[in-house]
């Protein structure tokens, strides 16, 4: 009788371990963000729309400012432009940024955001991000804007202070590191409207 239990035990443990190894082979190739991510959309034009919430503006106290926020993605007669518009309510009182979305090279992922004003930021995109680093009176900045398939942005940006660099390491392999001192995140929500 023992014998009889052991081996139908072990025919369900073969019979899950075959099944197993078709699921994985199944799953060759995809890796666990292909359920997070199931289909890569066009960027920009499939996120084209206006997004809403609050920017959080923290350091390493706490946050020290809430403020409403929202991003609008717009195409324009050019299909390689976009204004993409950055807004802040600060004391009732709308302030925009109003940026060009420029489509360098899709196939690299390289945009650049163009402020209007001289000034040319390069974008890469990868995954659904959107990244941005610039260095701006002594500090360097990061700015990332991760798109969702259901209508979330997730919108933050760390400023760094390079006049505080710390070296290490060795006189061949030297390391830099920096403070990062402030950080603004935002999740965005698309918004509807007429």
């Amino acid at each position: 009788m023992k014998k009889i239990v052991f081996l139908i035990a072990l025919i369900s443990m073969s019979t899950a371990v075959m099944a197993q190894t078709k699921k994985t082979k199944e799953r060759a190739g995809k890796t666990s963000e292909d359920k997070v991510f199931p289909v890569e959309q066009a960027f920009p034009k499939e996120y084209v729309g206006i997004y809403a919430g609050n920017l959080n503006i923290s350091d390493a106290s706490g946050v020290i400012q809430n403020v409403p926020m929202e991003l609008e993605i717009k195409p324009t007669e050019d299909p390689k432009k976009y204004d993409y518009t950055l807004s802040y309510i600060v004391s009732k009182k709308r302030d925009e940024r109003k940026y060009t979305l420029v489509v360098v090279d899709p196939e690299k992922g390289i945009y650049d955001l163009d402020e209007n004003n001289g000034i040319v930021l390069r974008a890469n995109y990868m995954r659904q991000t959107l990244f941005s680093t610039f260095e701006l009176n002594n500090r360097i900045l990061n700015s990332r804007v991760e798109f969702n398939n259901d209508g979330r942005v997730f919108f933050s940006i760390t400023v760094t202070e390079k006049a505080e660099a710390r070296k290490t390491g060795t006189e061949k392999l030297p390391v830099i590191s920096y403070n990062t001192t402030v950080i603004q995140k935002a999740a965005l929500r698309k918004v509807e409207r007429d």
